[in-house]
C-alpha cells in the first residue's frame, strides 16, 4: 500500500498547474488537522507545501473509510470554490440534452450532493485528464519506436559492413583461384587433401555470405519513420 502511495504523482481532479492545490492544502489544514494528529508522520508533513504533498495527503486519507468521506467533502468544497471564485471566468451557455441524459445528470448531482454544473465540470475535467494521459502514452510509445528504429538501423549498418568485408574476401579468393587456373591451365588443380574438409570450409564461408544477404533482404521491411 505504501508503494502505491509513493507511485501516485497526480490527481485527475486537481491540476498541477495553477494555485488550486494551495486552496486544497489550506482546506486540509483547517478541516482535517484534528484527524491528522493521530498520525505523526502525516501531521509532520503538513508543514511542507507543494502539489506533490497534497497528492500524498489525499492518498493517505483514501486508506480509510473516514478519509474517503473527507476527500469527497473536499472535492465538493473545491467545486463550490471554483463556482464562486471571481478569478474563474464563467460564461453562461445553453444546450439541449436527451431526456435520459438529463435525468442521469440530475441523479448524479443529488447522489454527490453537488450542482449539475459541478457534475458536468467534473466530467469535462476527467475527459481532459484522460486525454492528457493518452497523449503522454502516445509520446512514450513514439519515443520507444524511434529508439527501436535507431537500433535496427545500427544493426543494419553493422550487417552491411560485415557483408562488404565478406564480399571483398570472396573477391580476393576468386581472384586467387582464377590466377591458379591460368597458371596451371586447369579448372580443377590437383588436390590430394581431404575433400570433406574442403566442402565444409566452403559451406562455412558461403553461410556467412548467405546470412548477410538475408539481413539485407529483411532491411526492406524496416519502418521508414513516417
Amino acid at each position: 500500500m505504501k508503494a502505491m502511495i509513493k507511485d501516485r504523482n497526480e490527481l485527475k481532479w486537481l491540476s498541477r498547474s495553477g494555485d488550486e492545490w494551495r486552496w486544497v492544502q489550506q482546506y486540509i489544514s483547517r478541516h482535517a488537522e484534528a484527524r491528522m494528529r493521530g498520525n505523526t508522520e502525516r501531521f509532520a508533513r503538513r508543514k511542507v507545501e507543494g502539489y506533490d504533498q497534497v497528492v500524498l495527503d489525499i492518498a493517505d486519507f483514501e486508506q480509510t473509510t473516514e478519509g474517503l468521506k473527507f476527500v469527497t467533502r473536499l472535492k465538493n468544497a473545491l467545486r463550490q470554490h471554483r463556482y464562486r471564485s471571481a478569478s474563474n471566468g464563467r460564461k453562461p451557455c445553453t444546450f439541449s440534452l436527451p431526456n435520459a441524459t438529463r435525468t442521469s445528470l440530475s441523479r448524479q448531482a443529488k447522489q454527490n450532493r453537488v450542482t449539475e454544473t459541478a457534475v458536468i465540470q467534473t466530467l469535462i475535467d476527467d475527459a481532459e485528464w484522460a486525454t492528457r494521459k493518452h497523449t503522454e502514452r502516445e509520446r512514450t510509445l513514439k519515443s520507444t519506436l524511434t529508439l527501436e528504429r535507431k537500433r535496427s538501423e545500427l544493426a543494419l549498418e553493422s550487417a552491411n559492413t560485415q557483408l562488404e568485408q565478406t564480399m571483398k574476401h570472396l573477391e580476393r579468393t576468386t581472384e586467387q583461384l582464377v590466377m591458379w587456373e591460368l597458371a596451371m591451365e586447369s579448372e580443377q588443380p590437383p588436390f590430394n587433401g581431404d575433400q570433406e574438409k574442403v566442402r565444409q570450409e566452403v559451406e562455412k564461408r558461403l553461410k556467412k555470405v548467405k546470412k548477410m544477404n538475408a539481413i539485407i533482404a529483411l532491411s526492406h521491411d524496416l519502418p521508414n519513420g513516417d
